[in-house]
Parts: structure tokens; sequence; C-alpha cells
């Protein structure tokens, strides 16, 4: 390890003071109304709440655990829970502070560091834990709240990680310090995103029943290790009965597939109209479906795991989704939305004119990113910054040309609202032209085996 690093590090903290970063913000009051509008209605086009009213009251310290099923956005999203805009502060992984504009806004975001051992630049990294525990302690003891993700690292999938010991240690030393009288309520969180790297996909913020930890005290006086292990136990039962834990690893992507064309069966014969939470919910049984097969007949399950592997490679060689086969396609549905389409146009055109370059230089930002979860954060926060300043140059621009500022508050509104309407027609269009693909191909021997296969599939349930 290079000396100049360790150096950077330690200067690094001792310039950025996160000691008030538990203050109450009026900068962040002033912008929550535009967050939470940015995060709920324009990014996601399904943001579900469920469990609200398991939120404990104001001044009641609480200490939220949840999944780490994305990167950043999981913090925001669960800010965004809040009707009452408390002001949590998270915990995070302390390398992602290494960059001093970084910390920066991570703090005005109310996002301080932790550091793990194999993270730490050495032992005064470690000694900074001390001060982040500290600090946590005196936020929870003045009735605020505390964020943070056991698993430490956010996950490539819906399975769920080992708990490490970050968070019972934060929760024991607020305790500790408070004389073992702090009442800190555990609030468990499910997080479960229909796409991490996506615009306008689906979210859901499942909240569980808080509970408290003092059944552990007299164990953490005598064994703080041992209360860390079965506080991280009774948590990691609870999330882990919450969320989507795909416990299979390695035939983690056929379970994924199982889930798609499972759920969209159950949905059409269990539900008239259906939300995210009821989608969740399908997931959910049938990958208990799958586990009691394996648990029941694990020849009966390996052979379920191999069709569907031979059925996943032959969509991806034909470049198909799964729900183009046996889709029943009319030929005048598809006629008259492709005319429909072109109808539509001008409005895409415009919705083009008005958002394709921002949208092009997100995504070109972002295309070479090693860790795609990172991708749909980062999305949010380019959007979330860059887009006022875009809307408000075109504002500017359509007055001074139309010489009426009304007109260019008009134009203006039309300009963001074509956002939906680009994007919308991007994702019809993509669905159109592989249904036309489908359609041209469905008597072909590739596409009559990839039927049998998917009817071969369903059969085993």
């Amino acid at each position: 390890m290079e000396v100049g690093a360790k150096f950077e590090t330690l200067t690094l903290f001792i310039m950025i003071d996160f000691s008030n970063i538990g203050k109450h913000s009026i900068a962040w009051n002033i912008i929550m109304p535009y967050y939470r509008i940015a995060l709920r209605d324009v990014f996601f086009k399904e943001h579900i709440v469920i469990g609200q009213e398991n939120i404990p009251p104001p001044k009641t310290p609480i200490f939220i655990v949840a999944n780490h099923q994305n990167s950043l956005n999981d913090g925001l999203v669960i800010v965004s829970m809040f009707k009452d805009y408390r002001q949590p502060v998270s915990l995070a992984r302390g390398d992602v502070f290494r960059n001093d504009t970084v910390a920066k806004i991570l703090r005005f975001w109310k996002v301080m560091p932790t550091f793990r051992l194999k993270d730490s630049e050495g032992k005064a990294d470690l000694l900074k834990n001390l001060e982040t525990f500290s600090i946590a302690a005196n936020i929870l003891k003045e009735g605020g709240v505390i964020i943070m993700f056991p698993e430490a690292l956010h996950q490539q999938g819906h399975f769920l990680d080992t708990f490490k010991k970050g968070v019972p240690r934060v929760c024991f030393h607020a305790e500790a310090s408070a004389d073992y009288n702090l009442n800190l309520q555990i609030l468990p969180v499910n997080l479960h995103y229909s796409n991490v790297q996506l615009f306008r996909e689906k979210v859901l913020i499942e909240i569980g029943k808080p509970f408290g930890i003092s059944e552990f005290f007299e164990t953490h006086k005598e064994n703080p290790n041992e209360a860390y292990r079965q506080f991280n136990e009774k948590t990691r039962a609870i999330i882990k009965s919450m969320v989507l834990d795909i416990e299979d690893r390695e035939h983690y992507d056929e379970q994924m597939l199982l889930c798609e064309m499972l759920k969209e069966r159950h949905l059409k014969i269990n539900y008239k109209k259906y939300n995210y939470y009821d989608e969740f919910k399908e997931e959910k049984k049938v990958v208990s479906e799958i586990a009691e097969l394996k648990s029941k007949n694990e020849e009966k399950f390996l052979e379920l795991m191999n069709e569907t592997k031979n059925y996943s490679e032959l969509l991806k060689k034909l470049n198909f989704k799964d729900w183009l086969v046996n889709k029943k396609i009319n030929t005048f549905n598809v006629i008259a939305k492709s005319v429909l389409m072109m109808l539509v146009f001008p409005a895409f055109l415009f919705g083009l004119i008005n958002n394709g370059l921002p949208c092009m230089l997100v995504n070109r930002f972002t295309r070479n990113f090693k860790d795609r979860v990172f991708v749909g954060s980062v999305r949010f926060l380019l959007g979330f910054l860059l887009y006022p300043l875009w809307f408000m140059g075109i504002c500017v621009a359509a007055s001074l040309i139309s010489d009426s500022f009304i007109i260019g508050i008009a134009y203006t509104i039309l300009a963001f609202l074509s956002l939906f309407v680009y994007y919308r027609y991007r994702v019809i269009s993509v669905k159109i032209w592989h249904t036309w693909r489908y359609y041209f191909q469905r008597k072909s021997e590739e596409v009559q085996e990839l039927k049998n296969l998917k009817n071969k599939i369903l059969a085993y349930f």
C-alpha cells in the first residue's frame, strides 16, 4: 500500500467533519419536496410503501436495517418512506468517501463513513469507527434515525448475504452510552426493485414491525461478540422472511426466469388489477414452490433447472423475451399499433429534441461502469442535479424566442412532459419490433422448440 494513499485518507477525515451531520438541516427541508417528486413520481414508474403504520412516532430512536439490492438509491428510497420529513443519517462504506468532493456531497445527503477491516487503510481508519459510533449514538439519543445495511455490500441479485457486525456494534454502542435505557427500536425494511439500472422502473418498500434489543443486554455486557451474533441471527431471520431470497446461487438465473414466467400466469389467474406489491408476493410464491420441489424431489428439480437453462439459452440465441413465447398475436392489432406509433412519432420527436441530449450524456457517462448496480443511482443523481438546469435553459430560450415568459413556461412544461412520451415511445417501439420478428418466425423450427420447452417447463407446476 502506498504511503501517499494512506496519508490522503487520513487528511480527508481531518478536513471533513461529520460531527454535526445529525443537526436538522434547513437546506434539506427546502430540497426535500423536489427530491420526493423526482424520486417517487419521475424516476420510478411505481413507488409503493407497505407497512407505513409500523414506523415509530417522531423522537423515537430508530435504527433501520434493510437488504442492499441497489447502491446509493437504497438510502434515498428509505428516506422517501417518511411522510413527516425526518432526516435519517445513513452509514456507508468508508472507501467511497476518499474523494473529497464525493465526501462533501454524501455529507450533505447525511451519509457518514464506517470502515471494515478489509476496506481500511490501517488502524487510523478503524479508530474513526469509534467516532462514527459516537456520532450515531448521539443522533439516536436525540430521537433520530440511523440507516445501515447489514450485508455491507450491495448484492448483484435477489438474495440475502451474511450480516456483518457493523449494525449490532453501532446499536449496542448507542445503548451502552445511554446506560442501556435508550429503548432503541430496530426497524426492518425490505427493498425490492424491478430493475436497479433503468429509468421508470418499480420499487417496493416494505416496512416490518419494530423490535427492541433488551434481550441481548446481559449477553453484551459479558460477551459482546456473542451478543452481536445473536442480534444478527434474529435480525437476519426477520429480514429473510420479508425479502425475495434465492438461496440456490448455482441456479439463480434459472429461478429468476421461472419467477418471470410463473408470476405472469399467476397474476392473470388471481388478479383483475394488481400493483408491484402483488407482483412481489407472486415471485415469493414461485421461489417457495421451487424450494419445495427441490426438497421433495431433487432429481425432478435438476431436470427443471436443465430445461429452464435450455429455454433461456434459446431465448438469448433468438433475441426474444419470455413474454413473446406462446403469445397470441393478432395481425390486425400489431398493424394498428404500428400505425398508431407512426401517428405519435411527432410527439416522440418533440421529446427527443427536448430531452435526447441529457439522456444521451447520462447514458454515455454510465456506459462503462463495471459494477452495473451503480448505474441506476448515478442516473437518478445526475438527472436530479442536471435536469433543473436543463429545463431552466429551455425556459429562458423559449421565452427569448417567443418574447413571452408565459409561452416560455408553457413550452418548458410540455418539454418536461415529453420526457415520458420520449421514453415510453422507445420502450413500446422495441416491443413492437420484437413482436413483428416473432410473428414472422413463429412457424420456424426454433420457435416451435421454444414453445415446446416453455410448455414443458410450465407443466412442472
